[in-house]
Order: structure tokens, then C-alpha cells, then sequence
């Protein structure tokens, strides 16, 4: 019994998905990755992102996640009869190791992806991908029993932007010297897509250098908000001069597909409800749609908390300290984080980025008053749904506010007179909207002040400052 238990292990070990992931077989991954880069387009007159071209990579792509997956999968369902839940509570094994390098190797180079297109792709072509690579992360992070354990073990099998960037930019194929348009190389928006997801892998002078080829694409362009230089002292230095210490994986300049560079300082100051020139969502240059990718979301989620959670923790601290909710300072924080869901085109929603920042940031100010703050922003950021019975048919008595009814909000009657039913046609036509009386606002105890306040709170779908109920915070400790 021993023999043959010995026998399955040693043939259990010869398996090649639980050998360590080679340096010389990552190596020739990122060659075949930057290969499916230069393929040229289909025809001078088509694409290259689309086409046969689009084709092959997509093709690519999946090999790519099915490695992901399999590996999650393994770390789940372990070949021992060992849980993902029974990994998490002991030392992970030597299979284990491996396969979360496995996984960690492949999912950066799957979400690095994007940039093989070489040119402007949909919003959301990626969305069956980011669902796989979500579902076998939860089943990986199952696994993690101790994550700075975790990150130790996997941190040599990271991509490294730098180097995708530089195996693209100096990788290009010997018949690209007799081509022109075909084997352009990489474009700013390509490099910056990169470095967005850069990690502690990356060495900073050479992402300096990086960031400063990034600008020379730019080929002079100034910041499309600022109008300041784009060089690499903006870019890949320091936000606030000395004060603001930015991370690696935040990165400082961004690049929409429109090819309008903008600081993520710029960009950060455009979600402020007082910056709201231009439509969301649209360079302020060219008027064009951002066209954020899911290659984008992570960093810019990252810039977001980094420089609005020290500001959500100010204002939190000052409401802790006075014991009750400052309304206006609710409404901004609600409305910040609807303004970068709609600058990212919908990719992330309000309710989510509060969550995420809410989260990611370590708060100063009690744990009690952060959770009672996040009720109030989330009320207002998913206001409950309202049902139809819940609307009422027609107005019985004066108005405190607007009220419309609409064709559908009517019932039909069959014993009605036929005048009645010629009357009642009409009226599937017609919608209704009830302005509030004066006279019922100043008897129900509305101030001109109260009002004043719930103008300036009514942008952009949000609840009326008197319809957030009052909370006091709890005390200090």
C-alpha cells in the first residue's frame, strides 16, 4: 500500500501543471505575446482590430484564461481530496505554490491583452473575460491562508509592465523595416495601457523612462484639462510635489483611445461637483467618448481611492467629532462617486466605487460613524425601488413636489359610456405632470433656506437634502 501511495505521488509530481512555471517558459509566452502584437492587418484597407487579425488574438486570449482558470480550478478541487477551505486553514503545499504562480503569471498577461488589438475596441468586449477572470480569483483567494505569504511566493512570477512595453517597442520583426502603416509601433495609448498595470516588479527608474517615452508619443500634447506640459516629472514624479507619496500601481498620466492625455490629478479634480463643464464621461478636447477599457479599470480605481479617501476621511472625522451627519458633505461624497461612474462610462457604478473606497482605505475616524456614513451614501446611491402601487394615479390632495403621471399609470374601465372610452383613448396619449402648490409648501414647513438647500442638492438624480432622514453619529471613543 505504501509502495503504490509513493508510486501515485512520484507520478503525481511528474504532472506538468504542478512543476514550477520555467523562467525560459514565461519568456516564451511573452515572445508569443508580442508575435500576435505584429501581426499585420488583414488587408491596407482593414483594421487590426478587426477581422481575421481580431480573430487570432481572441483566440489567444482564451488559451490565456483557460490556463487562469484551470489553475483556480486545481487550487479549488485539490487532486488530494484537500479543499480550497482545507488549503486556506494549513501551510499551502508545494502544488499549491505552484499553481498560484501559475495563475498569477497568466491572469497579468491576460489583462494585458487589450493592447495586442493595436487600436480603439469596444467598451465592453471584454466583459466575458473580466467574469471569468473574477470567478476564478474568488475561488483562488479561497485558497489564501496568509496573504503576505502569498504575495512573497508569486511576486517573481508577476508581468512586468516595463518589459511588455520594451519587447513591443523593440521586438518588431525584420520585414517591418519594407512596411509602413501595417507595423506602426506602439502609440501612447498602448504604453499607458501597460504601465496602468504595472506592480512592484517594476523598477522606477525604468518606468521613469517609460512614462517619458509615453510623453514623446504625445508628440508635444498638453494636459486636456490644465493645459500644462505632459513630461515625465508630471507623470511618473510625485502628485503634490513632496507630500503625496503615489504607489506603483496608480499611475499619473492617462490616455483615453481618443489620444487626449490628461494628469489623474486633472482628471481626479474633474469629478468635483463644481467642475462639471463638459458632458461626463467626454474629452473636454475633442468631444469624444473616453472609451475606457476593463485594462483601465484597476488603476484608475486605484487613483480614485488614493485621492479621495484621505477627503472622505477628513469629512468623516469632522461629522464624528459634531455627532451628527453634515448633509451637504453626503451629497458630495454620493455625487463624486456618481460623477467617476459616469466619467467611466458606466464601467463601474456609484454604489461600487463608494464600496471600494470605503473599503481599500484605512479611516482614521471611528469604525461606527464610516459605517453609519456609508448607509446614508448608499440610501442615495440605491435608493429603494419604488413599485407601481407604490405610484399614485392621480393627485388628491396639493403638492409638495412634481408629480407625473404617465399613460401606463391609468386603468381602463370597460363600463364606461362610449363618450367615456372616446375620452379614454385620448388619454393613453396624454402625460400629466402636477406642479407643487406654493401655498402647501409653506403650510407643510418649508423654509425658502430648506429649499435653497435642496436645489443645490437635485443635480444629477440625487434625493433632496429633506428627504435624507436625520442621524446622529455615535460618540467617539
Amino acid at each position: 500500500m505504501l509502495a503504490q501511495r509513493c508510486q501515485s505521488d512520484s507520478s503525481r509530481s511528474r504532472s506538468p501543471r504542478h512543476r514550477t512555471l520555467s523562467e525560459e517558459a514565461r519568456e516564451g509566452f511573452l515572445v508569443e505575446f508580442a508575435r500576435f502584437y505584429w501581426v499585420p492587418p488583414d488587408s491596407p484597407d482593414v483594421p487590426p482590430f478587426v477581422g481575421r487579425r481580431a480573430l487570432e488574438i481572441m483566440r489567444f486570449r482564451d488559451r490565456l484564461i483557460a490556463e487562469v482558470e484551470t489553475a483556480a480550478d486545481e487550487l479549488w478541487f485539490q487532486p488530494d481530496g484537500c479543499d480550497g477551505a482545507c488549503a486556506q486553514r494549513s501551510q499551502p503545499s508545494k502544488a499549491t505554490v505552484v499553481r498560484w504562480q501559475r495563475f498569477t503569471f497568466f491572469e497579468d498577461l491576460t489583462r494585458m491583452s487589450d493592447v495586442l488589438f493595436r487600436g480603439p475596441i469596444e467598451v465592453r468586449h471584454g466583459d466575458d473575460m473580466d467574469r471569468r477572470l473574477h470567478a476564478s480569483w474568488r475561488r483562488v483567494r479561497a485558497t489564501i491562508g496568509d496573504s503576505e505569504a502569498y504575495m512573497r511566493v508569486i511576486v517573481d512570477f508577476r508581468v512586468s509592465a516595463v518589459q511588455v512595453a520594451m519587447m513591443l517597442e523593440t521586438a518588431r520583426p525584420p520585414e517591418a523595416a519594407q512596411m509602413d502603416g501595417s507595423y506602426e509601433l506602439p502609440d501612447a495609448r498602448c504604453l499607458a495601457s501597460l504601465l496602468s498595470l504595472r506592480c512592484d516588479k517594476d523598477d522606477e527608474e525604468e518606468l521613469h523612462e517609460m512614462y517619458r517615452l509615453v510623453c514623446q508619443k504625445l508628440q508635444g500634447e498638453r494636459c486636456m484639462r490644465c493645459a500644462e506640459a505632459l513630461d515625465e516629472h508630471s507623470a511618473a514624479g510625485l502628485f503634490d510635489g513632496s507630500s503625496l507619496i503615489v504607489p506603483s500601481c496608480v499611475p499619473k498620466v492617462l490616455v483615453p483611445q481618443c489620444g487626449h492625455a490628461v494628469h489623474t490629478l486633472c482628471f481626479a479634480s474633474q469629478l468635483l461637483p463644481e467642475n462639471s463643464a463638459g458632458a461626463r464621461g467626454l474629452c473636454r478636447r475633442c468631444g469624444f467618448s473616453y472609451a475606457w477599457t476593463s485594462i483601465d479599470i484597476d488603476p484608475m480605481v486605484s487613483a480614485f481611492c488614493l485621492l479621495f479617501g484621505s477627503y472622505v476621511d477628513k469629512r468623516a472625522t469632522e461629522m464624528a467629532a459634531e455627532g451628527q451627519i453634515a448633509r451637504s458633505d453626503i451629497l458630495r461624497i454620493a455625487e463624486i462617486c456618481q460623477n467617476f461612474s459616469l466619467e467611466l462610462g458606466g464601467l463601474i457604478v456609484p454604489s461600487a466605487a463608494w464600496a471600494m473606497l470605503s473599503r481599500r482605505h484605512a479611516f482614521e475616524c471611528p469604525p461606527d460613524a464610516i459605517n453609519v456614513i456609508s448607509e446614508c451614501i448608499l440610501d442615495i446611491l440605491m435608493p429603494p425601488p419604488q413599485t407601481v402601487e407604490e405610484l399614485p394615479l392621480e393627485p388628491d390632495a396639493p403638492l409638495g413636489h412634481t408629480a407625473v403621471v404617465a399613460p401606463e399609470d391609468r386603468f381602463d374601465d370597460d363600463s364606461l359610456s362610449d363618450m367615456s372610452e372616446g375620452f379614454q383613448e385620448h388619454r393613453k396619449h396624454v402625460t400629466e405632470v402636477f406642479l407643487p402648490d406654493v401655498d402647501s409648501q409653506s403650510d407643510a414647513g418649508f423654509s425658502e433656506a430648506a429649499g435653497s438647500d435642496c436645489a443645490e442638492g437635485d443635480g444629477d438624480g440625487f434625493s433632496p437634502i429633506d428627504l435624507l432622514p436625520p442621524l446622529a453619529l455615535p460618540p467617539c471613543v
